[in-house]
């Protein structure tokens, strides 16, 4: 039997062994303890969610434990309590192990047994131990050894060699028995890459190697055990390298608790704000459905009432409706981020549905675990969080009590989602992202579902395949204004908003309908218009409530996208952002997915500059406040500012702004980079991010290079050159490639590459726009370059320069004066043509009979000119 965090403390035990017995001893109760929090955490890991909450209760109550006195009260409870219902199916061993009455001779009673001798010997009163015994005595047993000898007594050295001997016994007959030891226990940890790092701790970890190659889950660093899947150990604590183990201890307040390690004595610090809210039955949530089917129109339902302050949404309003009466779309999803008004939405669509004849029946199944009210988020009790209860409820508002228990509900409810006995029938699933496992459930529906029946899903995660999805974003202006109008009215602040502070509301909540409302809250509880950004900055619990669990979604390479955003208030090119975080993770198709994952979660917003076409991204101000928390504490804070950094080098801009384009924010990024070189900064340092977006920006290449001409230097213009065939393998529109066979040229002529320089000029002499003058020059500098290093080329390269220069001149020859055709007959000439070169000599001479180049080729072609020169 091997269990990484048992093996250590036990290790330990043995070391202290060679000191004393005293010493001995106290090693083992360590190593009892964490032992027995083993047990009991991975008793209430095995509790599955339900909408009572029974594992956070017992969770609950475990983070704030003074003493191991309350772990055995909660193991007692996990397993013969009220929580022990929703033990998961694969734990049923477990159960029967730990509550089993057990005789001498089994492990369970000997481990007891040796238990109580222990506490005898040291004298130490404690419940008698029954002919048969089941463990659920040996957790009480042990926290009365462990308080009476280590928090409120003091045994002899001479006494604890024998009480460590039972103790030992005890721990061994449970360490290599109890069968949760024998399944696999991991640690996870989820790399950039989106895939995981499995470290075994225990067992064979086959269960968790998908994970290793598998991009699609989405699980939170930490200890997990495989029951039935992966379920995480809340209140232990380890990392990837499994050097130390921490269990929960104590110290609660409302920012952290303790956590202790048995194994090196350390103490480290847990996330408290996770078990603040209370544990117990929650109260409803304002949209839960009714218990019954009620007539509506034409139409049975159990959907709520319209929300009472709804302000009216016509064109999402009419897409959904069409939708919903559409055969062709089986399941449609209301996707968007919390408090956008998704929920509000649907209801108002389904009440228009009434009175059409479409369905013989809407059900509404809410899956809501927080209520979004005007002065705060409060947690809610979900009617239903998984498929059992999803059937369950379904059952309950079509069947007879007698039916109902006479049937298997999930059966039945599958049968139903093919063809509902009551007709046709829209199912509403609300607040999808809520269910025990989304992309599960969804995976169920759809293979049940059949038309006529609909699905309608509203949720703040889009991770389905199949779906017909409708963006929720923000509302329009106009609706906008209306909801400020009337929330103003309702609150008595009217009077308070200016038309200014109207439209600086308007443009910092981007039509967010609940942050409005939050908003326009706290002006009623200040009586003033106070600073906005500073307002929502103020709201922590709502910026958690609509944000967090989202957040919590991304992949780590999305998560540091988003972080990214947060640290510069600036609409920022992707193809930047993309570079920046490549540059960062290594990880180019992961940093692409990472940014889609953003904008489909609606953590981001993207428009396209009126310029260029190119896409930006930016933050919502709730999003980008709620982010700068995150960065705060983030462990790569450090290398993420770093980043933040270069994107700032790219300048402030606003979304209107009309000058915003990806070319302007690379000058403006140039431009930053001289400042940063002139100060002794390395241009190499900057290069990958920059190469990286004009591999994408095919213009970027263009701007880099006339950026590094304009150095002047050596290293400057051999840069260019390379930069510029990079832009022109990509084939530019002419405009831009005649500038950039023009830079080249010049580039090649500054780093003494005079056959580069001849093929770019010629390359550009092709293009339709150069002027023929151009045409002509390049044909001279060409003739000029055979005479003096014409050996550079072979005849074959000699005779296609030539003839593609001949070509697009004699095609423009109506363009050509003297001087260009006498250009055109040496070209002529070079290819052996003096038929052409007659032709080219005599038309010259006709307009300009003393042209002095023309005379001396007329003298070469043996051709008598008809005037001498002038003297």
């Amino acid at each position: 039997m091997a269990h990484r965090a048992i093996d250590q403390v036990l290790e330990r035990a043995e070391q202290a062994k060679s000191d004393s017995d005293f010493t001995y001893f106290f090693a083992l109760l360590g190593a009892g303890e964490a032992l027995a929090k083993t047990i009991v955490l991975s008793v209430v890991a095995s509790i599955g969610n339900d909408k009572d909450r029974h594992r956070y209760r017992l969770e609950h109550q475990l983070v704030r434990a003074s003493g191991i006195g309350e772990w055995s009260q909660v193991i007692e409870d996990a397993l013969t309590g009220s929580a022990s219902q929703f033990l998961l199916v694969n734990a049923g061993e477990v159960k029967v192990e730990l509550t089993r009455t057990c005789k001498a001779g089994e492990w369970q009673h000997d481990a007891t047994k040796a238990l109580k001798e222990a506490l005898d010997h040291f004298g130490i009163e404690a419940e008698e131990l029954p002919v048969k015994s089941d463990m659920k005595r040996w957790f009480r047993l042990f926290a009365t050894l462990r308080n009476k000898t280590k928090a409120h007594g003091a045994p002899q050295p001479s006494i604890c060699g024998g009480g460590a001997k039972l103790l030992k016994q005890s721990i061994d007959l449970v360490y290599a028995n109890f069968s949760l030891f024998h399944c696999p226990w991991v640690y996870l940890h989820r790399n950039i890459s989106g895939k995981y790092r499995v470290s075994p701790i225990a067992g064979d970890d086959t269960a968790f190697a998908k994970l290793r190659t598998n991009q699609d889950s989405s699980l939170r660093d930490g200890v997990y055990m495989e029951m039935g899947g992966p379920r995480r150990i809340n209140l232990m604590h380890s990392d990837a390298e499994l050097i130390d183990f921490f269990f929960a201890n104590g110290g609660f307040t409302n920012k952290s608790y303790e956590l202790l390690s048995y194994y090196t004595d350390n103490k480290a610090t847990g996330d408290a704000t996770e078990f603040l809210s209370p544990p117990g039955v929650l109260p409803g949530s304002e949209t839960d459905g009714y218990g019954e089917l009620r007539a509506r129109g034409n139409t049975f339902s159990n959907a709520p009432e319209v929300i009472k302050d709804y302000v009216s949404r016509p064109a999402l309003e009419k897409q959904l409706r069409d939708l919903l009466l559409d055969d062709r779309r089986l399941i449609v999803t209301l996707h968007g981020r919390g408090g956008i008004g998704k929920t509000s939405l649907a209801l108002k669509v389904i009440h228009e549905l009434f009175d059409q004849e479409k369905y013989a029946a809407i059900v509404w199944l809410s899956a809501r675990d927080i209520d979004l009210q005007q002065h705060g988020p409060k947690p809610v009790r979900p009617v239903v969080v998984g498929p059992d209860d999803m059937s369950k409820l379904y059952a309950s508002l079509v069947l007879s009590q007698e039916q109902y228990k006479a049937l298997k509900t999930r059966p039945y409810f599958e049968g139903q989602l093919q063809k509902c006995d009551l007709g046709p029938c829209l199912f509403i699933f609300d607040n999808f992202e809520t269910t025990q496992n989304p992309l599960e459930v969804f995976t169920w529906i759809d293979t049940f579902v059949r038309p006529p029946n609909k699905i309608l899903i509203t949720t703040r995660l889009h991770d389905f395949k199949g779906d017909y999805w409708v963006e929720v974003k923000g509302m329009e202006e106009l609706e906008t204004r209306q909801l400020i109008q009337q929330t103003a009215q309702l609150l008595g602040i009217a009077d308070l908003l200016s038309v200014s502070y109207v439209a600086d509301l308007i443009r910092q909540s981007e039509g967010h309908p609940y942050v409005i409302k939050v908003l326009l809250g706290e002006v009623a509880k200040l009586n003033r218009a106070a600073n906005i950004p500073q307002l929502v900055a103020g709201t922590d619990d709502i910026l958690t409530a609509l944000f967090e669990r989202t957040y919590s979604s991304l992949s780590p390479c999305a998560q540091r996208a988003f972080l990214t955003l947060c640290g510069w208030n600036s609409p920022v090119p992707r193809l930047v952002l993309q570079a920046v975080l490549i540059q960062a993770t290594n990880e180019r198709t992961e940093v692409e997915n990472g940014v889609d994952l953003l904008i489909r979660y609606s953590m981001a917003e993207t428009h396209r500059a009126q310029v260029d076409g190119q896409e930006f991204i930016s933050l919502p101000l709730v999003a980008s406040t709620f982010g700068r928390k995150k960065l705060n504490i983030h462990p790569a804070k450090s290398s993420i500012e770093r980043d933040v950094e270069v994107l700032q080098m790219l300048g402030a801009s606003q979304r209107d702004d009309l000058h915003l384009a990806l070319a302007a924010r690379l000058e403006q990024f140039l431009k930053n980079i001289s400042k940063k070189i002139e100060k002794g900064a390395n241009y190499d340092s900057y290069a990958p991010v920059l190469e990286a977006v004009c591999r994408a920006y095919n213009p970027g290449w263009l701007l880099l290079a006339r950026w590094h001409m304009e150095q002047r230097t050596l290293d400057g213009y051999a840069r260019a050159r390379e930069e510029l065939r990079r832009f022109l393998e990509n084939g530019p529109p002419e405009p831009d490639a005649a500038a950039a066979w023009w830079l080249l040229a010049n580039a090649c002529y500054q780093t003494n590459d005079p056959l580069g320089e001849v093929h770019a000029f010629i390359e550009r002499a092709q293009l339709s726009n150069v002027p023929f003058t151009d045409v002509s020059a390049t044909a001279n500098r060409y003739n000029q370059f055979l005479k003096e290093q014409g050996s550079d080329l072979n005849r074959d390269q000699k005779r296609d320069y030539a003839e593609r220069l001949a070509r697009v001149m004699d095609a423009r020859i109506n363009e050509a004066g003297p001087d260009d055709l006498s250009r055109m007959a040496w070209l002529a000439i070079h290819l052996r043509n003096e038929a052409p070169a007659r032709d080219y000599v005599q038309q010259g001479l006709a307009v300009e009979p003393h042209n002095v180049h023309l005379i001396k080729l007329a003298e070469r072609l043996g051709i008598s000119p008809t005037v001498q020169p002038e003297a």
